[in-house]
């Protein structure tokens, strides 16, 4: 069962939401997608982050920290939130294998007003 966690955020501001799998699993070799949508289920991404097995340098904006202990950073970058509206989005982050297709976290991002 996937994890609920909301995250808060500033349009136009850099965020860094940092990923800790309970109870602890190696990731190493995994594909990881992290997508906003603007509902659960949604078939748009707004933001689409991965990471593909060997590419979890933050390279996408995925930076594996620590592959054993299942922990990893997504960076949202300012540029990546200027185009949207204030307000709630849903966002999901999901190991995509070849045979495993499963919801690791998912959560609402609320977007606040930034200062721009």
């Amino acid at each position: 069962m996937p994890v609920l966690v909301d995250m808060v955020s500033y349009r136009y501001e850099d965020a860094v939401l940092t990923v800790g799998l309970a109870p602890p699993v190696a990731i190493g070799g995994w594909n990881i997608r992290y997508q906003v949508s603007h509902r659960f289920g949604g078939s748009s991404g707004l933001i689409t982050k991965s990471a593909a097995s060997g590419y979890g340098g933050g390279v996408s904006g995925i930076t594996v920290t620590n592959s054993g202990q299942g922990i990893f950073n997504i960076a949202i970058n300012g540029a990546y939130t200027s185009g949207l509206e204030y307000g709630n989005y849903a966002y999901a982050i999901e190991r995509l294998d070849s045979g495993n297709r499963s919801v690791l976290s998912e959560g609402h991002l609320q977007l606040l007003q930034g200062i721009g």
